[in-house]
């Protein structure tokens, strides 16, 4: 997960904002009038974030009697994001927010919408808060859906909220096989409570990262492959251990716990992997006597 500094806007400005783009007479008033009661939400939602205890925030199926979650609902999709609208800027501002656009729920890929970390439709006082709007892949905000947490382990990350702190704790494991196979694990960092390692494991499973990271691993180890064979030609296993270490170093400078990280951190620490598995990565046709068939081995 990404670590995300607090929008620098609050409910009152995505509120008066979305409201001026509202033509609707009726439905603008209303949501101005709503007002306080949103912000009431909000001032609970920043006493309760920082602490992980978001789940401690009742549900309701309504803002004020004159707006229940449905209208809500509405007023977020077809005037609050909507192109073109006074509040779209703000939305925007919301989802362009982590660098270079990678979504801060996995880390990997791109931001294309924002996701309510407590569902619209469950909460929908909350519904244009901008603590409460996370930034998102499509793929982390369909797996994530309307769930809501019910306990302190069943919370999801908040990049608003939740530092993990820079020590290694996303570990890979690398297997002697044919493609070389890895897989990735959490080895919880000292600081670590038992509900946060319980959340950080929840959050994987969750935002199935552990496939997504299994995933680009193989490509990755594809893309090196025909480099690693020809350092390990000119330099053995110590030349391939010296070139991974070089990687892993500037990845970690980067990320301490990115997949990436993880992964030459893996590769560097397997004699198996220095060795020989690096020329296991891809399979080679065998050259057999004139006249045979070839066959990958």
């Amino acid at each position: 997960m990404k670590r995300l500094d607090l929008p620098p806007i609050q409910a009152s400005d995505t509120v008066l904002t979305c409201a001026s783009g509202i033509t609707i007479v009726d439905r603008a008033q209303a949501l101005v009038d709503a007002l306080p009661t949103i912000q009431q939400s909000e001032a609970e939602y920043l006493e309760l974030g920082p602490t992980g205890q978001l789940y401690r925030i009742a549900p309701s199926d309504s803002v004020t009697p004159a707006i229940n979650a449905n209208l809500m609902g509405i007023i977020y999709k077809s005037h609050f994001a909507r192109q073109g609208s006074p509040s779209r800027p703000l939305y925007d501002q919301i989802k362009m927010a982590p660098e270079f656009g990678a979504c801060p729920l996995c880390g990997q890929r791109i931001v294309a919408t924002i996701d309510h970390y407590l569902p619209q439709t469950r909460f929908p006082t909350l519904n244009l808060t901008p603590v409460n709007l996370i930034p998102a892949c499509s793929d982390c905000n369909k797996r994530k859906l309307a769930s809501a947490p019910t306990n302190a382990e069943s919370q999801t990350l908040h990049p608003y909220f939740d530092n993990l702190s820079d020590e290694r704790w996303l570990v890979a494991e690398i297997q002697p096989s044919a493609p070389p196979t890895v897989s990735f694990t959490i080895r919880p960092a000292g600081a670590w409570d038992a509900v946060l390692t319980a959340r950080v494991r929840n959050h994987f499973q969750v935002m199935g990262l552990e496939e997504l990271y299994v995933a680009q691993a193989a490509s990755e180890l594809a893309d090196i492959s025909y480099a690693l064979e020809e350092i390990g030609a000119a330099g053995g296993a110590e030349g391939i251990r010296a070139h991974l270490s070089g990687q892993f170093r500037s990845r970690h400078a980067r990320d301490p716990n990115s997949w990436k990280t993880a992964l030459y951190e893996g590769l560097r620490d397997s004699d198996w992997f220095c060795a020989e598995g690096y020329s296991q990565i891809r399979n080679r046709p065998q050259v057999n006597a004139p006249g045979e068939a070839l066959h990958a081995v």
